[in-house]
């Protein structure tokens, strides 16, 4: 059962360094994790501020216990995972530099083609504008709100916090008359993909490696 002291807020720019903290517990042994605070900080600052993005967390006694970061694409050229390395790869870069040897993390090489991309942008700046576009199944992608990040600190799991978090997601998505939810997750992850489904979520697409989970609102 949630505790009573709990509290569920929409994230500022205060509220990032706890944040972080909370998703460095959460994923140690992941790649942001061994980037370091100063680049799981810059990430999650890439939620705020524009009207296309959205965060909020749960905190007791000022700890942030969970989290969730939502998306809206608006087109071709605005995905979550370039924007967010684009908007850290500052810091990813100062992360791999003083920790070389993750230069062959097997997340660092399968964005080989977002940096060097980044790399490409920041010496030829385009001007080209996004464009809407549809999926495979004639859906357009602006209509859905993409599932980027969502975390619960491993002391407060099986109490209800992720459950608020996705129910809270949802009515985010809602608001903004969304049609329905979208999220990537890696086929092995089991554990992630059950507590998806009993939340209404199914697979839409697969790769070679991940699912595209889709929930319609």
């Amino acid at each position: 059962m949630p505790s009573s002291n709990q509290e569920l807020y929409n994230s500022q720019f205060s509220d990032i360094a706890a944040i972080a903290k909370c998703h460095q517990a959460c994923f140690r042994s992941s790649l942001s994790g061994k980037l370091g605070l100063a680049y799981i900080k810059k990430t999650f600052e890439w939620f705020l501020g524009v009207d296309n993005r959205f965060l909020f967390h749960i905190q007791i006694n000022n700890e942030v216990i969970g989290y969730c970061g939502g998306f809206i694409s608006k087109g071709i050229g605005d995905g979550s995972s370039s924007g967010m390395l684009q908007y850290a790869f500052k810091q990813a870069a100062i992360g791999v530099a003083k920790k070389p040897w993750l230069i062959f993390h097997p997340e660092v090489m399968a964005v080989y083609p977002f940096i060097f991309k980044n790399i490409k942008k920041k010496l030829f700046p385009s001007k080209n504008k996004i464009t809407n576009v549809t999926s495979a199944q004639g859906d357009n992608v602006t209509k859905f709100a993409g599932l980027v990040v969502i975390g619960v600190h491993p002391d407060h799991r099986g109490t209800g916090v992720f459950d608020q978090l996705m129910e809270h997601f949802f009515e985010e998505s809602k608001q903004r008359n969304l049609i329905g939810c979208k999220l990537s997750v890696r086929k092995d992850n089991a554990r992630g993909i059950n507590a998806y489904k009993k939340f209404g979520w199914y697979i839409e697409q697969e790769t070679e490696k991940t699912y595209v989970l889709r929930r319609d609102l």
